[in-house]
């Protein structure tokens, strides 16, 4: 091969090089707009996977100007453009091949498309799982605008009770999940009076429930006031002109776990918003009390009331208590007067368990074959892995005039987590061939003790 030869043979090999970068360049430059895709840094498959590369390749939201991913939290933060509409954010995951996206119900899913609606709510978690059960993984998705949101405030008088405020806020746009960014809290939520210059303020984060505030009664003036909400990354809400309005108090036995009560203790009350002025009543009943009870109750705060001598012509039971505000029913609960601890019924419901932390105040209706709870006084308390004893809770005693049975409890033990203890309550079955009537309910414990009746008979229908 001559000299003239070789030379052709390598300008042309340049050249092909040459195209073939220029290609690519056009190729690049050409390459169609789409929506930025973030994922944590890429991991190698693995048979047990742990870490969120190995679970999720990329995610990418319609629309969205930017996404960041923290990896110290496993979040998302998707800042959306001012412009954008859309009620429901259409969230994108690029998952590994071994992975599946989890269902509320629990179940692995073929679903790699989220739909959310982000307006106020709370970040979107979502969970990925490996599809033989060997791994999961948990992400959280913020979103974020960065203008001034678009708010309305429905009506500029509020009513305020001890359960706090309602801000009738509708959210038009370029208002995000709240909190809108990991790391960071949910708004601020300030009142305050531009004439005395007066302000409270708490973090939220759920701004369309009640909101409390401190020193709320402080709000009861003639005064306007002005609301600011204060977004992270964004300009502040201003509402003037806010008139605050007292709406009917409410209110609970304080403690809230003391049921049983001698003639000499006081029964305290708390709630509220309380006035000086005002008329509070208590009135006792049961379906065993000829006429109601009612006496008078004492103005201690805003925020409580008492009734510090229990009346004298109350028999030893178990009673329904009922709160006034002159005429106006605020409240109910149910207490034990007597003279000593002893057993009794505190409570029956028919129900979620959960509704052991509080003592139903509704006349007892159920059918046959109905399955309800009771709790009993004094209570055993445990930790998680306690064995309580069945034979520690009351057989109940359902008596009318034509029939009575015995009713054996079946043990179920609550676990109150907050609190880290467990206690045990009774569960009961009413016979399907009980006669229908109204039947006398009352405990009988393992030394033969029978218990006053619980407040309300059981009707059975």
């Amino acid at each position: 091969m001559n000299r003239v030869t070789i030379c052709l043979f390598e300008f042309a090999m340049k050249k092909s090089i040459y195209l073939i970068l220029l290609l690519v360049a056009l190729i690049s430059g050409c390459k169609k707009d789409k929506d930025p895709e973030v994922g944590p840094k890429p991991e190698p498959q693995a048979e047990n996977p742990t870490k969120a590369g190995e679970f999720l390749k990329g995610l990418n939201v319609t629309g969205a100007q930017q996404i960041t991913f923290d990896s110290t939290s496993n979040s998302y933060m998707v800042s959306l453009p001012d412009t954008y509409s859309e009620q429901q954010a259409e969230v994108k995951l690029s998952l590994h091949s071994n992975i599946g996206l989890v269902n509320q119900n629990g179940e692995i899913t073929k679903d790699s498309i989220i739909r959310f609606t982000y307006q106020g709510a709370g970040p979107l978690m979502f969970e990925l799982r490996e599809k033989a059960n060997r791994g999961t993984f948990f992400f959280n998705v913020y979103f974020n605008f960065s203008g001034k949101p678009n708010i309305t405030l429905l009506s500029k008088e509020l009513p305020i009770n001890a359960q706090g405020i309602n801000f009738p806020l509708r959210f038009e746009a370029k208002v995000g999940s709240i909190p809108s960014s990991p790391n960071q809290a949910g708004p601020i939520l300030r009142v305050v009076n531009p004439k005395t210059g007066f302000s409270t303020e708490t973090v939220v984060y759920n701004i369309e429930g009640r909101i409390g505030l401190e020193k709320t009664e402080a709000l009861l003036t003639s005064d306007p006031y002005r609301l600011e909400i204060l977004f992270y990354n964004q300009e502040p809400v201003v509402f003037e002109g806010i008139k605050f309005i007292r709406d009917t108090p409410i209110v609970t036995v304080w403690p809230t776990y003391k049921f049983q009560y001698t003639r000499k203790d006081t029964v305290a009350a708390t709630g509220g918003i309380f006035i000086p002025e005002g008329k509070y009543t208590v009135t006792f009943s049961s379906d065993f009390l000829e006429k109601p009870v009612t006496a008078a109750m004492r103005v201690n705060d805003h925020s409580k009331i008492s009734l510090d001598k229990i009346p004298a012509n109350l028999e030893e039971g178990v009673y329904l208590l009922s709160f006034y505000e002159k005429d106006k029913l605020i409240g109910k609960n149910s207490v034990y007067v007597g003279n000593f601890e002893t057993n009794c019924l505190e409570t029956i419901w028919k129900g979620s368990i959960e509704k052991t932390h509080e003592r139903n105040t509704l006349p007892l209706s159920l059918n046959r074959g109905d399955e309800f709870y009771t709790k009993s006084q004094p209570l055993d308390y445990g930790s998680g892995n306690t064995n309580f004893d069945v034979n520690r809770l009351p057989r109940l005693r359902l008596k009318s005039a034509a029939k009575t049975v015995d009713l054996a409890p079946e043990l179920v033990v609550y676990y109150w987590g907050i609190a880290g203890v467990s206690y045990p309550l009774g569960k009961y079955k009413l016979p399907a061939d009980l006669p229908v009537g109204k039947y006398t309910v009352t405990g009988v414990y393992t030394n033969r003790y029978e218990s006053k009746p619980y407040w309300s008979k059981m009707e059975v229908k």
